[in-house]
């Protein structure tokens, strides 16, 4: 047998997706941010023509406001050459640190993170999650793409069918 392995607390995300960019969310401003060594890149306003990205938690937080928040689920919802779309990530309850903390970005990057908790906490939880020698985990995460906005109730109703 093999020696035990240890996931370190980190912001990076454990299953995540970019989106296209009809999906980001409309930029008003430059941003900065940091990678996981604390480097800085600063990102300009970029040109909006067809963007239109909007993110919802199971918590009810919108926008920029589900990143670094825990939720059940989060959807992101806009438009595709006129078809409106949503792209749903689902955590499920046996998953370790559930729920999950979300890692999802205006600039597409859209990502369920139940390992890094410290850094989306500002250091309250911390999961230096590790498994013995011999041991194993498994992470369940659905992931939808529907046709459509989705309400909150419908995304319960997926929710409940994939944990059961």
């Amino acid at each position: 047998m093999g020696d035990s392995v240890s996931f370190k607390d980190n912001k990076e995300g454990v299953i995540g997706m970019r989106m296209a960019r009809e999906l980001e969310h409309p930029s008003t401003q430059k941003d900065k941010f940091l990678d996981a060594q604390g480097r800085e890149t600063t990102v300009a306003v970029m040109n909006n023509e067809g963007v239109t990205g909007m993110y919802l938690s199971s918590e009810g937080k919108t926008g920029d406001a589900v990143w670094g928040t825990r939720g059940r689920w989060t959807t992101l919802t806009g438009a595709i050459k006129g078809d409106t779309v949503t792209v749903a990530m689902l955590d499920h309850p046996k998953n370790p640190g559930f729920p999950t903390y979300w890692h999802a970005r205006g600039y597409g990057l859209f990502a369920a993170n139940p390992l890094g908790q410290a850094a989306l906490s500002n250091n309250k939880d911390v999961l230096n999650f590790g498994l013995g020698a011999g041991k194993s985990v498994t992470f369940r995460h659905e992931i939808l793409v529907l046709n459509g906005a989705k309400t909150p109730a419908q995304m319960e109703q997926f929710y409940t069918g994939f944990t059961k």
